[in-house]
């Protein structure tokens, strides 16, 4: 008789294990954020080391209270860290990132039983709670005067270019103004095998659909790449553990976040913040997708008896 291995989730389907995953990801992440500091100056720097900081002593500081071992299990912390703090623009108090940071690794992850078994994107939860925090204060977090010129988000009435856009020139988030880069990163996780290429992909075609009911093409492109929704497509979405697991879950999946993003960026009112709180009703979908979209294996006689019962 063989002899079946019971172990706990997360169950990937991937060549690489969790660690060498956390790895890649870790190394796509570095990239923005060189970027990012290079871009915003010493004080993202800080915001980053921040988040890191906070992410890792939270996450110890659970594990000291349940386990009674001041330890981590992997550095899933490093990449939740890294993606909270890219995803937050500059001016974000200090406060408001640790409790965000907190929320993320104490509540969401840990809380929950800790990688593999929480419900949503710990990173995405905590961005979403740093929206809460400083809801008040959006416009003002998304006007930056760099070098003598003056940065606005769209979302806020600002101006930019498409060049500007693909390099970077524009307030947003620590590591999410920068498509080119973004893209680039892209390409590398996917050829990795650390995300699937369908999800970002997907969700790109739906938002330029839906666009440009609203708006010209040129405007729709515009506002794809402003916004952080390229950040969240390729970094938060792909989580292979909130995301759904299922082929046609995936497209459901992604069709959905891309055109809910499209909508909420012009209908909406939350600004810079619509992609992050779309991305997260797309996350409490994705566990209903699964349980109720089940993909029937098909026989090797082809269709015919697949769905015969």
């Amino acid at each position: 008789m063989e002899r079946f291995v019971v172990s706990n989730s997360p169950f990937l389907h991937s060549k690489n294990d969790i660690n060498k995953m956390f790895l890649f990801v870790s190394i796509a992440l570095v990239v923005p954020t060189i970027y990012g500091v290079m871009f915003f100056g010493l004080w993202s720097l800080l915001l980053v080391v921040t988040s890191i900081a906070s992410c890792f002593l939270f996450e110890c500081l659970y594990n000291l209270i349940h386990t009674k071992k001041f330890m981590v299990d992997n550095f899933s912390f490093f990449v939740t860290a890294l993606i909270l703090a890219l995803s937050v623009p500059v001016k974000t108090p200090i406060f408001a990132l640790v409790v965000s940071a907190f929320f993320a690794e104490f509540v969401v992850k840990m809380a929950f039983g800790g990688l593999g078994r929480n419900k949503f994107n710990p990173a995405l939860l905590g961005r979403c709670f740093a929206g809460v925090i400083c809801a008040g204060l959006s416009g003002e977090l998304y006007t930056l005067a760099l070098n003598g010129d003056v940065y606005s988000s769209l979302a806020f009435g600002g101006s930019n270019s498409l060049t500007n856009l693909l390099i970077g020139q524009a307030v947003g988030g620590i590591g999410t103004t920068c498509t080119f880069i973004i893209l680039l990163c892209y390409v590398f996780l996917v050829y990795s095998s650390v995300i699937d290429f369908k999800i970002p992909l997907i969700a790109m075609v739906s938002y330029f659909i839906v666009g440009i009911m609203f708006n010209n093409i040129e405007t729709t492109i515009m506002n794809m790449l402003s916004g952080s929704f390229l950040f969240v497509s390729v970094f938060m979405i792909t989580d292979p553990n909130t995301s759904p697991n299922n082929f046609i879950s995936k497209i459901i999946y992604a069709c959905l976040f891309g055109a809910l993003s499209a909508l909420a960026w012009n209908v909406g009112t939350l600004g810079e913040n619509t992609v992050f709180a779309v991305a997260l009703v797309c996350n409490v979908f994705a566990a209903i997708m699964d349980k109720y979209i089940v993909v029937k294996p098909l026989s090797v006689g082809g269709f015919r008896n697949a769905y015969k019962n």
